[in-house]
């Protein structure tokens, strides 16, 4: 996936995910025999999408959000031009509910792994050294220390 920094970019980014990859994974879920079985993996499906566009978050309720709004508009955009056209599904009246409900399993999915994501950030800034500059000369020194070792200097409390 791609990496932003960006909220709003990392919500366009889910978004598009979620979307192209529910519209992708429905092609072959057509060529199961029974709609239920068709529904049923596709509902699988959905929530593994919106785990794989979750990742592209921030934070879980990026994840969800994205990941929900993208699977209802590839779900939706999959029933309206390549199910029922081609593989005459049975869904007529049916098809706001059904994508509906797969987004929601989509943005389940996206919110699992949004919150998984924001858990391995905090982890690695807590592994990270914490340090600070000093102001006159600009080297780095320790978050504790009291003078800077290069040019001696006084550093103000933290």
């Amino acid at each position: 996936m791609v990496s932003v920094r960006n909220p709003f970019s990392a919500l366009i980014v889910t978004i598009l995910s979620a979307m192209g990859l529910t519209f992708l994974v429905g092609v072959p879920v057509t060529f199961l025999p029974y709609i239920e079985l068709q529904l049923l993996v596709m509902a699988f499906a959905a929530v593994a999408v919106g785990a794989v566009a979750g990742r592209s978050s921030l934070i879980g309720s990026m994840g969800f959000v994205g990941a929900l709004v993208g699977g209802f508009f590839g779900s939706f955009l999959f029933l309206l031009v390549v199910a029922e056209p081609y593989f005459f599904w049975i869904t007529t009246g049916w098809e706001l509910p059904i994508a509906l409900a797969i987004g929601a399993l989509c943005g389940l999915g996206g919110l699992l792994t949004g919150k998984l994501g924001l858990r391995r950030i905090e982890r690695a800034l807590g592994a990270m050294p914490q340090s600070r500059r000093c102001s006159k000369c600009g080297a780095k020194v320790g978050i504790t220390a009291r003078k800077c070792w290069s040019c001696r200097a006084y550093l103000p409390p933290t």
